[in-house]
C-alpha cells in the first residue's frame, strides 16, 4: 500500500571486526520499548570514497556516476554503479551544502525525480543548497536488479477463495524466482542499511561535513537507518510520511507473527480517512456528488452488492483499488463521489444481507519494491499464517483489513537475506533533532505511525498538515514549506504541536 511501505528474515549478523562511521565519543541512548539492544553497526567499512565527475544533463542539471561496493564487507570488491543528480545551488555564496532527497518507493529513482520536483522546491532552499538525488542500488540508472518476466506475471486471483487460494500464493512467489534467476550476486545486497552505506560516501564525495536530507515515504525508513548507523554526521533530516519503523523491521514484542502493513495498522488509517472523506462530502452538499442520504450506509451497501459480483463492470478489487489511490491525494474525492454515486441506486439495501469478503483488493508490488522491502522486513514465512490472521483483521477493518493482510505475500519464500541490514535502537544520539512532517489523514503512512516513529527516535518533533493525502508532494502546504525551509536553514524545529493548514480542501 505504500510508495513503501516485507518477509521472515534472518536475524543481522554483522562482523565484530567491522569498523563503524558513527562518532565513537557518543554512546547509545537506552533503547527504547520494542527496540533491540544496542549492538555494533557496520558503517562503510574502509570503502573508498567515489569521485563524482559532473556533466550537464536534464537541462540545468548535472549528472554523475558513483562506484560503490556491492557488499561493505567486501570494501574493494565488486562495485555497483549510482546514477546521481544535482540542481546546484543558485546562490554559491551563500550556499550551506547540499540537500538529498530519496523520493520514496521502495524502487523509486531519484534521478527523474528530483528533474521532476525540483522547481516546487522555495526559492530559498534552492539558493542555500545542492539538491541532490540517486537511483538507489538495484533501481532506475543504478546497476539494477533483473528479473526476466516479472512485469507480465499473470493475475494472482484471491487468497479468500478456497479455489484460488493456492494459485494466489504460487503467483505471489513468482516475481522472487524471476529476480533470483536474473540477479543471484546482487540480491542480498539491497537492504535500506546499505543504501544508507552508499548515501554516506556520496555525502563525502560531495564534500559536506554532515548530511541534509529529506525522504519521502519509505525515504523515511532509508533516512531514519543512516541517522542510527552514521548519528555522527548528521546536521538535518526531515521526514515526511513517515513509516513506523520498529514496524517496518520487527514489529514490537507480540507483533513478529503479523505483516508488516498489520503491525502499522494501515487498515485504520485508511478508515480513517474514508470516514474523513464522508464527513467532508455531506458538509459539501451539492458540491459532492455522493452527499445524499448517509454516505456510510450506501457505501456499506456498495460494498455488500459487490461481494455478491460486479454491478457494470465495477468489481470489488477494482473500486477497494480507486478507492486507495483516492485518498493518497484529496483531488480526487469528487470522481471518487461521482463513481460511488453511480453505483448506489443498484446496491440499494444490500448490506443487510451480509456477504462475506472474498476478493480483497491486494496491490502487485514491483521488482524493485519486492527487492528492498523483502529484505527490510520480517513477515510471517508460511501462508497459513495469513489465512488465520485474515478473519480476524476483516472482522475488525472490513474494507480495508484483508488488504493489509495480504498486501506482502510477495515477500514469502523471498529467495534472499541482507545479513547488514539494520534492525535498531532507532534513538542513538544525534546532534540536532529530526523533523517528521505528516498529514492528519495519510492512507500510507498513517499519523499514528509518525508519532510512533518520533517516540522511537527520541529527538522526533512532530509537524501535522491538517489535510488528506500521502506526503506533502500530493498534500502541499505552504505553511509546511516554511517550516521546513527554516529547519534545514536555520535548524530551527516549529514549536511541538504545530499544525498546518493545507494549500487545497476537497470539493472547492
Amino acid at each position: 500500500m505504500r510508495l513503501r511501505v516485507f518477509a521472515s528474515l534472518l536475524a543481522l549478523v554483522l562482523l565484530a571486526s567491522c569498523t563503524s562511521n558513527a562518532d565513537p565519543a557518543r554512546s547509545p541512548a537506552p533503547a527504547l520499548s520494542g527496540q533491540p539492544a544496542a549492538a555494533p553497526a557496520m558503517g562503510t567499512n574502509g570503502a573508498a570514497v567515489p569521485v563524482l565527475n559532473w556533466a550537464p544533463c536534464k537541462g540545468k542539471f548535472q549528472c554523475a556516476r558513483a562506484d560503490v561496493p556491492v557488499s561493505y564487507r567486501e570494501p574493494a570488491g565488486a562495485k555497483l554503479a549510482l546514477s546521481v543528480i544535482k540542481l546546484p545551488a543558485s546562490d554559491p555564496a551563500h550556499r550551506i551544502g547540499s540537500l538529498f532527497f530519496n523520493f520514496g518507493g521502495p524502487g523509486t529513482g531519484g534521478v527523474g525525480e528530483l528533474a521532476r520536483f525540483a522547481d516546487r522546491y522555495p526559492d530559498e532552499l534552492r539558493a542555500r543548497f545542492d539538491l541532490v538525488s540517486f537511483d538507489p542500488r538495484g533501481i532506475g540508472g543504478s546497476t539494477a536488479i533483473s528479473c526476466p518476466g516479472a512485469d507480465t506475471l499473470p493475475g494472482r486471483g484471491s487468497p479468500l477463495r478456497p479455489e484460488q487460494r493456492d494459485a494466489f500464493y504460487a503467483a505471489s512467489a513468482a516475481a522472487g524466482k524471476a529476480c533470483a534467476a536474473g540477479s543471484p550476486a546482487l540480491l542480498p545486497h539491497l537492504s535500506s542499511a546499505n543504501v544508507a552505506r552508499d548515501l554516506e560516501l556520496l555525502r563525502q564525495s560531495v564534500g559536506d561535513k554532515a548530511l541534509n536530507f529529506y525522504g519521502y515515504s519509505y525515504g523515511t525508513y532509508l533516512g531514519a537507518t543512516y541517522a542510527n548507523l552514521f548519528p555522527g554526521t548528521v546536521r538535518a533530516i526531515t521526514m515526511d510520511g513517515t513509516l513506523d519503523l520498529v514496524a517496518n523491521a520487527t514489529g514490537a514484542p507480540g507483533q513478529q507473527d503479523e505483516p508488516v502493513d498489520v503491525r502499522a495498522d494501515v487498515a485504520r488509517g485508511q478508515q480513517q480517512e474514508l470516514d474523513a472523506f464522508f464527513d467532508a462530502c455531506v458538509k459539501a452538499g451539492p458540491k459532492c456528488a455522493f452527499s445524499a442520504g448517509d454516505p456510510r450506509q450506501k457505501f456499506a451497501d456498495i460494498f455488500a452488492k459487490l461481494s455478491q459480483g460486479p454491478v457494470g463492470g465495477v468489481t470489488l478489487p477494482s473500486l477497494l483499488e480507486t478507492i486507495n489511490r483516492s485518498l493518497y491525494q484529496s483531488a480526487r474525492w469528487s470522481k471518487l463521489a461521482v463513481t460511488l454515486n453511480g453505483l448506489a441506486s443498484a446496491a440499494q439495501g444490500a448490506a443487510a444481507t451480509h456477504p462475506p469478503m472474498l476478493d480483497p483488493y491486494v496491490a502487485t508490488h514491483s521488482p524493485g519494491f519486492l527487492a528492498v522491502q523483502c529484505v527490510d522486513s520480517d513477515n510471517p514465512a508460511e501462508p497459513a499464517a495469513y489465512d488465520r490472521l485474515a478473519a480476524s483483521e476483516v472482522r475488525r477493518q472490513p474494507y480495508f483489513g484483508a488488504s493489509a493482510v495480504f498486501n506482502m505475500a510477495q515477500c514469502i519464500g523471498w529467495p534472499a537475506r541482507d545479513q547488514d541490514r539494520y534492525l535498531g535502537p532507532w534513538n542513538r544520539p544525534r546532534a540536532n533533532p529530526i523533523l517528521i512532517v505528516n498529514s492528519r489523514h495519510d492512507p500510507a503512512t498513517p499519523l499514528h505511525d509518525a508519532q510512533a516513529t518520533a517516540r522511537q527516535l527520541g529527538d522526533g518533533r512532530v509537524l501535522v498538515v491538517d489535510g488528506f493525502g500521502h506526503t506533502t508532494l500530493d498534500v502541499h502546504s505552504a505553511c509546511a514549506s516554511a517550516a521546513l525551509t527554516r529547519y534545514f536553514v536555520d535548524l530551527t524545529t516549529p514549536t511541538e504541536g504545530t499544525v498546518c493548514a493545507p494549500d487545497f480542501t476537497p470539493f472547492p
